[in-house]
């Protein structure tokens, strides 16, 4: 892995303790249990993200796009089956509003940090 694995594991680290803060503010209903469980399963996802988009990484820019796709695929498809997991268990409809909310920053906030990185160095 290079640098660039490591700033967006950064960047994930920040996305989940501003999270993680958000739900001890009581602005939302969430308990903290229900909290380390999307920051868990969030954070075991972006695992899995990283591992695909930085693992054996070549200097190929096609390649790169693909696996940026296959990233972002492999991301959004998890996400909605933990989602919908979580709504057939008749979980409660917080958990799954915050997780799918954690889902869509997490994956906003990757696909600016590579599309600026790639602007500035060509490279993830």
């Amino acid at each position: 892995m290079n640098k660039s694995a490591y700033r967006l594991g950064l960047v994930y680290l920040l996305i989940f303790g501003i999270f993680y803060l958000f739900t001890l503010s009581r602005w939302s209903m969430l308990s903290n249990t229900n909290a380390l469980f999307c920051i868990g399963t969030s954070g075991f996802i972006a695992l899995l993200g990283l591992l695909i988009l930085f693992v054996k990484k070549e200097k190929d820019p096609q390649a790169d796009t693909f696996r940026l796709l296959i990233m972002i695929t492999v991301q959004l498809v998890s996400f909605l089956s933990i989602c919908l997991a979580l709504i057939y268990t008749n979980q409660p409809n917080t958990l799954v509003i915050h997780l799918l909310g954690m889902a869509l920053t997490m994956i906003t906030v990757q696909t600016i940090y590579l599309v600026k990185r790639l602007k500035t160095t060509n490279e993830f």
